[in-house]
């Protein structure tokens, strides 16, 4: 295949590429409000991947009974903790809610002592805070008197969604692995090896990914509970746990967790050690400030490692257009999802940078044409060159010589011919398969079979000095060196 022809036919499957991502994230922004519980579940899924695994493995049971016995001990262990947690969550959380009038008001008291601020060379009209922290407490108003009349709808579309969530990950546990093999089956047999590697590393790291996310709440979420209870700053509990949930959106997050805290030590009036609200409120964003530069320089770095290596703009971009997008649940998978795009992206251009050495196969026999047909059918083969000596093939390969083009096409292996037998050149064009030269060629040592150009022994041992050259780009040029080999036959010298 001419260079040319390669980059157009490249240039058509981006193409092709870019219009299939495009119509699938049309449809999925369609159906987003659907697919909520499925990408909960195939979550939940990930995070217990490993543990369904190491179960199996130690107990020798099935792996249905392995999740359905994890699936009791798990609701179990909800059931428990929900007895003896969610009673104070919803108490503090409700306390919480109705402190945000205080707040509002000590905001207000606090405003309305000074007419003006002044931030620099800037001057905040005060009047115009006030009106708005008023509307804001109007509609905060509102909105929690309206969230009472769809509880009953509510809570059916989350029994469903439950339900679908439970069914799904169970299958999803069940048949994860066979899932990714039948996609990459789907794709041609050429294509199946490099698909599955993509695979394998979008899987690598959106796992890696999502358990990350999972450790990091259980860590901050504990850890800013301690802190909290410790410094008696009220609703720890509530705290610590929205703490733990807010990490897991990136960069917007823990910042928005720790002036939430900062302004409730504010609000809630009264400071252990004799301290004032002021540096009780402080100290609170210290420990936020502390726990955050822990978790960036030793937590993430340990859990995520370099599974996930975007720049802070591209995470921002990804962020807010997952939000705008999914909400909430585009806001929390923007990050590997970004993350598989570009592996995605940077597999499609190493391919297109960096093709796969073809392999060149010295036919000397019957037996070396067995052995090209069994070449032909390994799935990490693309393209092949065939060296056929002088009279290696007869008329009466006629057959085998068909059958090996057959076997190429159902592989998607592209077959290129170098021979200076008139014989097998009559034969290789009355079947089909390209013939790349016309000059007679001479090898004056043993048939060779050359591997891949990557793992192949040194230049002298592995192709045979010609005494002829091969006609390419329009000259005859020395055959038989594995500097011209890899140059002209390997990397673009073909011809259809």
């Amino acid at each position: 295949m001419h260079p040319l022809d390669r980059i157009r036919q490249s240039r058509e499957l981006l193409i092709l590429s870019a219009l299939g991502l495009l119509l699938l994230g049309y449809i999925l922004i369609h159906i987003s409000h659907i697919l909520s519980p499925f990408v909960v579940a195939a979550i939940f899924a990930y995070v217990l991947h490993p543990v369904v695994g190491w179960l199996e493995r130690r107990t020798g049971l099935p792996r249905a009974l392995v999740i359905a016995v994890l699936y009791v001990f798990l609701i179990g262990f909800l059931v428990i903790v929900g007895f003896l947690v969610i009673p104070a969550l919803i108490d503090q959380v409700q306390a919480l809610v109705n402190l945000l009038p205080a707040v509002i008001e000590s905001a207000e008291q606090q405003l309305q002592q000074r007419p003006q601020i002044r931030i620099g060379d800037i001057v905040v009209d005060t009047e115009a805070l006030l009106k708005r922290l008023d509307v804001a407490a109007q509609a905060l108003a509102e909105r929690f008197s309206r969230e009472a009349v769809p509880l009953l709808l509510t809570t059916v579309e989350v029994l469903i969604k439950t339900f679908v969530f439970l069914v799904a990950s169970f299958y999803f546990l069940l048949q994860g692995g066979s899932l990714v093999a039948r996609i990459r089956l789907l794709a041609p047999r050429r294509y199946q090896r490099a698909i599955g590697r993509i695979l394998s590393q979008v899987n690598l790291t959106f796992g890696a990914y999502v358990r990350a996310q999972f450790i990091l709440f259980l860590i901050m979420a504990s850890a800013t509970y301690v802190a909290l209870t410790v410094l008696q700053v009220k609703y720890a509990l509530a705290l610590g746990i929205a703490t733990g949930l807010l990490e897991l959106i990136p960069f917007i997050g823990p910042w928005t967790a720790g002036t939430i805290a900062v302004i409730v030590a504010l609000a809630q009036g009264s400071a252990p050690f004799g301290w004032s609200p002021l540096q009780l409120a402080l100290v609170v964003a210290l420990v936020y400030f502390t726990l955050r530069m822990l978790e960036d320089h030793f937590v993430i770095p340990q859990l995520v490692g370099h599974f996930v290596r975007l720049h802070p703009v591209v995470v921002i971009f990804g962020v807010l257009a997952g939000a705008s997008i999914a909400g909430i649940l585009g806001l929390l998978l923007a990050v590997p999802i970004l993350a598989a795009l570009k592996i995605v992206l940077m597999s499609v251009v190493e391919e297109l940078r960096h093709p796969l050495p073809r392999e060149v196969i010295l036919i000397r026999g019957q037996d070396a044409l067995d052995n090209l047909a069994e070449r032909i059918a390994d799935p990490s083969r693309r393209d092949i060159v065939v060296l056929i000596e002088s009279g290696a093939v007869t008329w009466d390969d006629l057959p085998r010589i068909q059958a090996i083009h057959q076997i190429a096409g159902e592989h998607d292996v592209q077959l290129q011919v170098v021979t200076p037998d008139p014989v097998a050149a009559s034969i290789v064009t009355a079947v089909g398969l390209p013939l790349v030269t016309k000059a007679p060629v001479e090898w004056r040592q043993e048939a060779t079979l050359v591997p891949d150009v990557r793992s192949a022994p040194p230049p002298a041992e592995r192709v045979a000095q010609p005494r002829a050259g091969v006609e390419i780009d329009g000259g005859v040029q020395p055959v038989g060196s594995a500097v011209q080999v890899e140059r002209e036959v390997r990397h673009g010298g073909d011809r259809d």
